[in-house]
């Protein structure tokens, strides 16, 4: 009696609704181990765009978010079932605040719309290990409202198609859940995906590892060249206060940190989340072990969880603690480095040059974690000198974001074009979002003009720059020069303006360092200059100020007095001591004064209380000289105490037509002396204006970490009236505005003067507008 088996199968197949097995005669591929493949059972979908951005970070989807809003249909492909990347509540990383290592620094454009948005929705203070789903919604809700803006998440990138070996002609990937695999062509991509992995499969070039000191001329780089580079990946952790206690019992096989002295260096007071210094890479590879790497640094954070909890000197403030989250994906640091026109060096860093392609600018120090991470106990990450780890806030330009040998490919976030040196720096999260702006416009650029990224930077560069500060982008020496803005012939008025004003404090400094102020001059002269000093001194002491011009807020590099004034600061004494210059100055523009460090004398320091509004002046930089030539910011918010004669007006209304939307070679803002005030722009002749884009201040000089949030020298409520006779007719406003851009489209009127009336901050005493441009259709 014979028996149909295969028969019975496909039925019993059929009724479970299961694939039948294949025919003898279907094809199917052999396996690696002598069986077969069956035929793939996946739909694939064929997408085709203008540009497509691989990975959905907040490189990636800032960058995907500025090429749709400037015109190119583009598709955001994302590994992850969330937006955000290291941001995300994955893995719980905030995005790192900048203005902590230098002045007037805030990342702006589509980072600062999300920032603020999330800041005001979110109930979490901004804190690594803190960050939770509002973040993930907010970058959701940015990237679903985008017309031209297609999503694809859980879609993996599996293969690059290529056309020839210098042009990427499709990515082809799977979408988790669907059972559905794509193949996206466009004759643009952009490769975010943290390790530079598209262009890795592309034969794009790429650098990885370190190289040596004399390969650049780079003092911050290794004598001999690595190919391994040494910074880790971290896990953070989230816990909370469950009101009862919480006992915590270390598997067996996690790390132990017995004692103190197993965290030497390392700050674990935080207990409701972190910490970035759970850091494993050395010796492991980065990418390739990175399953690797999350075991061990998992090892190490319930470790440390355990030592907070059970060991920890302070473990009683621990005892209702539990934890509420372990990330188990690890916050990557290193990356291929793929190469560009352009390698980015310290050089570029220290001393930056004006890049004619600039699409966004950097800031953070060289930071350059030691090896090992938290395997190496006894090695505490520690933050390098200021000497040799300082910047100035730099350009990036566009030949460092894309491929020098694949034509059609641009990258953002951490494989852009730069030596490890200068990748410690571009590597962070703030950063790579304003990268991924500035590439997106590009993107968007390079599909209007059809023409290549290379082209692009060598064609269309002035195209490229006008545009992105158009959209609040800062390029450190470049100003608006945007042919179709009228406000840039108005002459501008206001109600009143503020006078320059520091803020008193009885907080003093002790002179154990040279110490600076630098400071807006509206005025052809100054006559005196009073500082607040305090001596402890037994004996009168002779001090010397002297008088530097500077050429941009965070810039000391002035090594020569243009002047100098002495005084006698009186023994056991506490005042304002004057130092008569009289000398000529330069109007508009910016100077600072010094003191070397005299021992027993102290110079009043004030402080801006954070998330109040600023009283540090905009504009003015204090600083300090810890080591032999680069002097360092205060930041956060800081300014010593003195009085100039004669008063000083740097914060007039002809700012918001200077150029600039933030202090750079100026204050670049106009700040009311009352409320409620106006500003008004009188055109040389009528005009017809469709569009009002003004911007307020949302802090350039602090980043809030407060929960349910509004930056208070924001603009709230607001009129834009246009003169028509001698009556004034209100064609835009809001009773409720929080964010710092703000674009006003109305029907076309013919006017020759248009008025901003701010009626309301939200708790600034003051209106702050740094700039206003008039458009017409």
């Amino acid at each position: 009696m014979s028996f149909d088996r295969r028969g019975l199968f496909c039925r019993l197949a059929s009724w479970m609704g299961l694939p039948a097995l294949p025919s003898p005669t279907e094809s199917h591929a052999p396996g690696a181990l002598g069986g077969y493949i069956l035929p793939n059972r996946e739909e694939v979908l064929r997408r085709d765009f203008d540009v497509v951005v691989i990975g959905g970070g907040i490189a990636g989807t800032s960058a995907a978010i500025a090429a749709a809003r400037n015109g190119a249909k583009t598709a955001l492909v994302h590994e992850r079932s969330v937006l955000g990347g290291n941001s995300s509540s994955e893995v719980r990383l905030y995005p790192e605040v900048s203005t902590s290592h230098n002045v007037w620094c805030k990342e702006t454009g589509i980072l600062d719309e999300i920032h603020v948005e999330e800041r005001r929705r979110n109930h979490e203070p901004y804190i690594e290990g803190l960050m939770n789903s509002i973040w993930d919604l907010v970058l959701y809700d940015w990237v679903v409202r985008e017309p031209n803006l297609t999503l694809f998440l859980n879609t993996t990138a599996r293969e690059v198609e290529m056309k020839d070996p210098s042009t990427i002609l499709a990515i082809h990937a799977v979408q988790l859940g669907t059972e559905l695999r794509y193949l996206f062509t466009a004759p643009l991509f952009v490769d975010c995906t943290g390790d530079g992995a598209i262009g890795y499969r592309a034969g794009a070039q790429f650098r990885w590892g370190m190289e040596a000191r004399s390969e650049f001329n780079e003092s911050q780089a290794p004598a001999e060249a690595s190919a391994q580079p040494q910074m880790g990946s971290t896990l953070f952790f989230r816990a909370r206060d469950a009101g009862r206690p919480v006992p915590f019992e270390l598997p067996e096989w996690a790390a132990r940190f017995s004692a103190e002295a197993d965290l030497v260096g390392r700050n674990h007071s935080q207990i409701e989340g972190g910490y970035w210094w759970i850091e494993v890479g050395l010796p492991h590879h980065q990418i390739r072990d990175n399953e690797k790497i999350k075991h061990e640094a998992l090892r190490q954070l319930l470790g440390v969880w355990d030592h907070i909890k059970n060991r920890c000197d302070r473990r009683g403030k621990a005892r209702n603690y539990g934890l509420d989250f372990v990330s188990f994906w690890p916050y990557k640091r290193e990356a291929r480095r793929i190469v560009g026109d352009h390698i980015l060096i310290e050089r570029d860093l220290k001393n930056p040059p004006i890049h004619h392609d600039s699409i966004a600018f950097g800031c953070w120090y060289i930071d350059i974690h030691k090896p090992a991470g938290i395997l190496a106990r006894s090695k505490p990450n520690t933050k390098p000198a200021w000497e040799d780890a300082a910047v100035a806030p730099y350009g990036i330009p566009l030949r460092s974001c894309y491929s020098t040998n694949v034509g059609n490919l641009m990258m953002a976030g951490r494989p852009i074009s730069t030596s490890y040196v200068a990748f410690s720096s571009t590597r962070v999260l703030r950063t790579g979002a304003i990268v991924g702006q500035g590439v997106g416009t590009a993107a968007a650029l390079c599909h209007k003009h059809n023409c290549s990224p290379k082209q692009l930077s060598q064609q269309h560069a002035e195209e490229l720059r006008r545009t992105l500060q158009k959209q609040d982008a800062f390029l450190p020496g470049h100003e608006n020069d945007d042919p179709a803005d009228l406000a840039r012939t108005a002459a501008a008025t206001a109600s009143s303006d503020a006078p320059l004003i520091f803020p008193e404090s009885k907080e003093f400094q002790p002179l154990k360092t040279p110490t600076a102020q630098l400071f807006p001059v509206s005025t052809d002269r100054i006559d005196s200059i009073d500082l607040l000093l305090r001596s402890d001194r037994g004996e009168p002491v002779t001090v010397t100020l002297g008088l530097r011009q500077s050429s941009f807020v965070y810039d000391f590099r002035a090594t020569t007095d243009v002047a100098s004034a002495t005084a006698v600061v009186p023994p056991k004494s506490e005042g304002y001591v004057r130092f008569v210059f009289q000398t000529k100055v330069t109007r508009r523009t910016l100077y600072w004064i010094h003191l070397p460090a005299i021992e027993g004398l102290s110079w009043a320091r004030f402080n801006d209380v954070f998330d109040l509004p600023a009283q540090v002046p905009t504009g003015t930089t204090a600083a300090e000289l810890p080591g032999p030539s680069r002097w360092r910011p205060l930041t956060k918010g800081q300014s010593f105490c003195l009085r100039i004669t004669p008063e000083q007006r740097p914060y007039g209304p002809e700012n918001v037509v200077r150029g600039a939307n933030r202090p750079d070679r100026w204050t670049n803002i106009f700040v009311s002396e009352t409320l409620p005030a106006w500003l008004e722009l009188r055109l040389p002749k009528p005009a017809e204006i469709s569009a009002v884009q003004l911007t307020f201040d949302t802090d350039m000089n602090r980043h809030t970490r407060q929960p349910l949030y509004v930056y208070p020298d924001c603009v709230k409520k607001y009129q834009v009236l246009v003169g028509q006779g001698s009556r004034w007719k209100q064609v835009a406003g809001e009773a409720a505005n929080y964010v710092r851009r703000r674009e006003l489209r109305f029907a076309p009127v013919v006017t020759d003067r248009v008025r901003v009336q701010v009626d309301e901050t939200n708790g600034s005493a003051a209106a702050r507008i740094y700039e206003v441009r008039l458009y017409g259709s």
